[in-house]
């Protein structure tokens, strides 16, 4: 009687207990943008086009994604002119047509070498959140986007005029994927 018992706990904590395989699970799709922004100023940008389709984890489960959601963003810089500072930090996506504002960053009071070793994390609007969401809910269709950053009224301690500025900015995203 003792080992029927011990038995049926085991057997039913196991069966309580066990992974469900109708259970969806999530992995982090993480996309870094590298800009490099040169100019003799006031303003220094680019524009970089970038798709979901670039990245492998995105391309390994496209055909298993039910959704994705934005999670968080960074800015990181890379390297740039000495003492590189700026009124400004702005960074803008757009969808794919490079018409429709997804979200308006700004940073002011931009120094570069703040954020070297250390990233900004890059905080938007719940408003701003729903928008790119909507967005990515058609993911098949809309998976690619524009982005720009810029750097208003631009200093720098260099003695040339030429400015630049090597910056990363990381977005990730929560892909939910079918069993």
């Amino acid at each position: 009687m003792k080992r029927l018992i011990i038995i049926l706990t085991f057997t039913g904590l196991i069966f309580f207990n066990a992974c469900d395989p109708f259970e969806d699970y999530f992995i982090n799709l993480k996309m870094e943008q590298q800009f490099q922004l040169v100019g003799i100023g006031p303003n220094i940008e680019q524009q970089i086009n970038f798709c979901l389709s670039d990245y492998d984890d995105y391309n390994d489960n496209a055909d298993k994604i039910e959704q994705i959601k934005y999670l968080d963003a960074a800015y990181l810089t890379i390297d740039a002119s000495e003492n590189l500072s700026g009124d400004n930090m702005i960074l803008k996506l757009y969808e794919s047509n490079g018409s429709t504002l997804l979200f308006e960053y700004r940073l002011p009071s931009f120094v570069a070498a703040d954020y070297r070793n250390k990233p900004l994390h890059i905080q938007l609007s719940q408003s701003d959140k729903d928008r790119l969401n909507q967005y990515l809910a058609n993911h098949k269709i809309n998976n690619c986007f524009k982005a720009i950053l810029s750097v208003e009224n631009v200093q720098s301690d260099n003695p040339l005029t030429l400015f630049f500025l090597n910056a990363k900015i990381e977005f990730v995203a929560e892909l939910k994927l079918k069993p």
